[in-house]
C-alpha cells in the first residue's frame, strides 16, 4: 500500500510541476516578446539598454531559484 501512496504522491507533484513549469514559460515568452517590442532604441538610450539587461538578469535569477527549489523534490 506504501508504495501506492507514493506513486500517487509522485504523480501528483510531477503534474503540478509541469503546470508550474508551463505557466513560467508562457510568462517568460511573454516579457520576452514585450522586450522585443519595446519603444527605445537600443543605440540611442543607454538607460532603456540597461533597464532591459536588468530586467533579464533578474528573470533569469528567479528562474534559477525555481530550478532549484524544484530539485529538492525527490526523484525516483
Amino acid at each position: 500500500m506504501k508504495e501506492v501512496w507514493f506513486q500517487n504522491r509522485r504523480t501528483k507533484w510531477r503534474k503540478k510541476h509541469a503546470a508550474e513549469m508551463a505557466t513560467a514559460k508562457k510568462k517568460h515568452d511573454s516579457e520576452a516578446e514585450q522586450l522585443r517590442n519595446d519603444d527605445c532604441s537600443d543605440h540611442d538610450d543607454l538607460d532603456c539598454r540597461d533597464n532591459k539587461r536588468l530586467k533579464r538578469e533578474n528573470e533569469l535569477a528567479h528562474h534559477r531559484q525555481q530550478d532549484e527549489s524544484s530539485d529538492s523534490m525527490p526523484s525516483t
